[in-house]
């Protein structure tokens, strides 16, 4: 017998009556606020129900002061099918600084729940580990620079400290610091490895040397000047940022961004995936001294990289997106040169395929290497590539078209075996995809307009988010307007911070000379995690 309770408000109603204060629908998403001392079961039970299955895609919290002398904590739930949000808030009032912890609940809230006690000082009652995130020992205590009475140029001053590494004992087993300092130019992370012998047992993940005070910046901006900011959160996804962060604004301003814009924006999205897909598959290759690889997939980023520069005047795409279209518009003889580049490149890239797939050597390190079992994806809510190659079917260009994909049909990689060879088949599907995008493109895009002007102007505390699947996988924004075009308060959500957690448990039974093998296959962004 069928339910007459279709939707997932319904089903809430249903389920827990009057725990539900109120109802919202927000720019088409509802939002359930709950009590606090709810919040857990109402959060299980979106998680766990089967027609529901939530995924935690993000969770913050916002000071609502001087306005209002409250917290507010936001759960933002992508559910199964179809893939829409649903968002659960509670409220903290006057003084209260304690909300009880679904990381019991569900596993991908533990770093989030972390991160607000240290931005805000917000404490999750039953966190079973409440360890410093982002603010490293040498913090002062009682710095939390998310609060409002924070003023954003504090200097700081350095305390003693050391942070509490777990610790397997037993006879024969040693810890192996890697990091934070690493040789070449790669970013700082340290990374300890419990080890019997040369199985791993364990591996901590110690981030947060990159710490800039994104989310802070954010509130010295207004609306429309931020966008340079989202460029720098993560260097190597200047796009997808920004785009993710114009959208919001865009629904703020209610701005209707023209066609062309549209279509130019999953130009350009494409063209980033293409060139950083590129350069992984030849790192992860270079990674087991397979140097030929290596060298040609470098050779082809940089063809990307070069194109990018002729197209935009910066090889990284810097200056692309702005609030309400694009500053960047191409005459269709520039189409005509990208869509002939990627016809040369493509037919280059399939023959370095067939080399790849046809080194037995090069199969055997791969296969197997890294595993990342479904199970283990999905309760850590793992996306994009390396959530793919896990069986996580699930892409924000399909689930949520933005940009031009309502009109473009995306063909999601999908594979099953979660090891470094299956993250590596991803992003070599996602090429052939990305080139066969943006030819789409060049066939359909429509002549007009590259800009939108405003159409109102949003009340202070109004908010907006927005969702791009950049090539790392879904980068999220969370935008609310204050008082006279200023920012109250920006969350980004780069894919990393979901994602560098469930890599302790891809490299468990492996050995330590294959960690540099997994970690590429990962190719996680320290900046975007780190903010």
């Amino acid at each position: 017998m069928m339910s007459d309770v279709t939707t997932p408000v319904e089903k809430l109603r249903a389920a827990f009556g009057k725990t539900i204060v109120d109802v919202a629908i927000l720019h088409g998403i509802p939002l359930v606020r709950v009590g606090k001392a709810d919040v857990p079961l109402v959060a299980h039970y979106v998680h766990t129900h089967p027609e529901l299955q939530g995924t935690l895609s993000l969770l913050w919290a916002v000071d609502h002061r001087p306005h209002e002398k409250r917290y507010e904590l936001c759960y933002l739930f992508t559910l199964a099918d179809p893939r829409e949000w649903l968002l659960l808030a509670a409220d903290l009032l006057d003084e209260d600084r304690l909300f009880p912890s679904i990381t019991p609940h569900i596993h991908a809230a533990q770093w989030y729940e972390r991160e607000i006690r240290d931005m805000f000082g917000l404490i999750a009652e039953g966190h079973p580990d409440l360890r410093r995130l982002v603010r490293h020992e040498h913090w002062p205590k009682g710095t939390h620079p998310l609060k409002k009475e924070f003023p954003w140029n504090t200097v700081l001053g350095r305390q003693q400290g050391q942070y509490a590494f777990r610790h397997i004992e037993g006879e024969g087993v040693f810890e192996v610091p890697v990091g934070p300092i690493h040789a070449g130019i790669i970013e700082p992370g340290h990374f300890r490895f419990s080890v019997a012998g040369e199985p791993i047992m364990q591996l901590e993940v110690r981030h947060f040397w990159k710490h800039r005070g994104v989310e802070k910046l954010f509130e010295n901006h207004t609306l429309t000047t931020a966008v340079p900011l989202t460029e720098r959160v993560s260097g190597d996804t200047t796009v997808g940022h920004s785009l993710a962060y114009c959208q919001a604004v865009e629904t703020l301003l209610g701005l209707e961004v023209p066609r062309r814009a549209r279509y130019l924006r999953s130009l350009f999205l494409e063209l980033e995936r293409l060139h950083n897909h590129l350069g992984d598959v030849g790192a992860i290759c270079n990674d087991t001294a397979y140097t030929l690889a290596h060298a040609h997939g470098s050779r082809m980023k940089e063809q990307i990289m070069q194109l990018n520069d002729r197209l935009t005047g910066s090889r990284f795409l810097r200056g692309v997106n702005c609030v309400g279209g694009v500053d960047v518009d191409l005459e269709a003889s520039r189409f005509d040169e990208v869509v002939a580049e990627l016809d040369r490149l493509e037919k280059d890239f399939t023959e370095l395929e067939e080399i790849i797939f046809a080194n037995a050597s090069l199969t055997d390190r791969l296969e197997t290497t890294g595993f990342l079992n479904e199970r283990t994806a999905i309760d850590h809510g793992v996306m994009g590539v390396v959530g793919r190659a896990s069986n996580i079917n699930r892409d924000v260009r399909r689930d949520h078209p933005f940009a031009a994909y309502d009109e473009l049909q995306v063909k999601v990689a999908l594979y099953r075996y979660g090891d470094v060879r299956a993250r590596m088949r991803v992003r070599m599907d996602e090429i052939h995809e990305s080139i066969r995008l943006i030819r789409e493109v060049r066939a359909r895009i429509p002549h007009g307009p590259i800009m939108a002007p405003p159409t109102r102007a949003p009340a202070p505390g109004e908010w907006a988010l927005s969702a791009v699947e950049g090539w790392r996988g879904e980068i999220l924004y969370f935008v609310m307007a204050g008082e006279d075009g200023a920012i109250h308060r920006c969350k980004v959500r780069d894919p990393s911070f979901v994602n560098w957690p469930a890599i302790q448990y891809a490299v468990l039974g492996n050995i330590i000379p294959d960690f540099p093998l997994i970690n590429k296959s990962f190719n996680l962004s320290y900046a975007g995690n780190d903010l």
